[in-house]
């Protein structure tokens, strides 16, 4: 068995266990819904409510198990709907247990493979999904863009998803040396290669790009490959390792829609500290099934220790006698948010170079902003996928 195929079969065992436990993290929820009718403390069972909902976004995503995703999404809009401070109305409370009970009846779909229950349940919540306003659209990443590939298929994809996002000249080549030519000369606003083109490879392309003055010395590079382990590391990475798999549509939306975020590409860096080699990660985060999902992410990478945290009030404690090198922070956790955390960390001399890198499950251009203006290094959404994660973790740190 290949590590890939390790790493898979680890995925399946704590899907499956995950989905095992949910029955009773959502008899637990709907204990708390029962109770919200009651006289004292409605409003703090609301927010429990809130966040043990948004965790089961948050993971099952990371599961691929997105109509649990989904499910929880229609969740917490049911809570930030209600207008009563308590949420005390009967009917409130019936919707509420009936998201729950989907909830419920989702994951045991899942366990099963109950494949006809779940196609059922996908037409619905596509039938009553919002239709996408005008105001909702991505905002335009790039204007022009250079694609290097030497497959069609891909560079048709490719060019497909830019024009989604608004990108108005998309100019594509299948010979490394020619492209530099044109990088060399030509202003571009970003760039897509993949690993594997004629005559000079991607990232020898990356590592020319980087290293010559040019109008292209710092544009983003997205590199497109079918293995991330086929990257050399004595080269240049690049910003950006999408795999080529069926996913790679959706990997470019995920990319563009970061890069098209107003003010949070252009993170707060904050010095480099040590010899810039990611040995040792501190990761805060209440939830244990995330704690799961980093340490089998981070499998590909054996010689990087995970330190993992679920008291977001000790992290400080713990980052002084650990002295991590990067921090992977959640927003939302109990008792003190990610955001006080972080606050606690910049205010502490010996802690303020270490890059503290978010975790969020929300879009929010303005939360994402205020993460920015903290010093966030990096901002990762949640779900994500532990088959991706670290090789884009370790290549974000690298080229630091």
């Amino acid at each position: 068995m290949t590590a890939d195929q390790e790493i898979a079969a680890e995925l399946l065992a704590e899907r499956n266990s995950y989905l095992r436990e949910m029955t009773s993290d959502l008899q637990d929820v709907e204990n708390l819904i029962v109770d919200l009718s009651l006289a004292d403390g409605a409003a703090e069972r609301k927010q429990q409510i809130a966040r043990q909902i948004h965790t089961i976004k948050g993971v099952a995503g990371s599961f691929g198990l997105d109509l649990i995703s989904a499910a929880a999404h229609r969740m917490e809009d049911l809570l930030a709907g209600e207008n009563s401070p308590n949420g005390k109305s009967d009917k409130f409370i019936d919707g509420l247990l009936g998201q729950n009970d989907q909830l419920a009846a989702i994951a045991k779909a899942y366990l099963c493979d109950n494949k006809p229950f779940l196609n059922d349940v996908r037409r619905t919540f596509e039938r009553f999904a919002k239709p996408e306003t005008s105001s909702a659209k991505p905002a335009q990443a790039f204007s022009r863009v250079l694609i290097v590939e030497p497959s069609l298929a891909t560079r048709k994809l490719c060019t497909r998803v830019l024009q989604e996002f608004g990108s108005i000249r998309v100019t594509s080549m299948q010979d490394g040396y020619e492209a530099l030519g044109r990088l060399l000369k030509e202003e571009f606003d970003g760039v897509i290669t993949s690993l594997q083109v004629p005559t000079i490879d991607g990232q020898s392309l990356v590592t020319v790009l980087r290293n010559i003055p040019g109008p292209n010395a710092a544009v983003p590079v997205i590199l497109l490959t079918s293995s991330t382990t086929a990257l050399d590391p004595a080269k240049a990475r690049p910003n950006y390792v999408i795999e080529k798999n069926l996913g790679l549509s959706k990997g470019l939306k995920a990319v563009l829609t970061q890069l098209a975020t107003p003010g949070v590409e252009q993170l707060a860096r904050p010095a480099k500290v040590g010899d810039g080699v990611l040995r040792k990660i501190l990761l805060v985060d209440d939830s244990p099934e995330i704690h799961t999902l980093v340490r089998l992410a981070f499998k590909r990478h054996p010689d990087i220790q995970i330190i993992a945290l679920a008291d977001p009030t000790s992290a400080v404690e713990t980052a002084r006698k650990e002295a991590p090198d990067l921090v992977l922070l959640d927003v939302q956790m109990a008792p003190i948010s990610g955001k006080e955390v972080m606050c606690n960390f910049r205010a502490a001399p010996e802690l303020s170079a270490i890059p503290v890198a978010f975790f969020t499950g929300t879009d929010d251009a303005e939360e994402k902003q205020e993460l920015a203006s903290l010093g966030a290094w990096q901002i990762f959404n949640k779900p994500f996928s532990p088959k991706t994660f670290s090789d884009h973790v370790v290549s974000l740190f690298r080229e630091r």
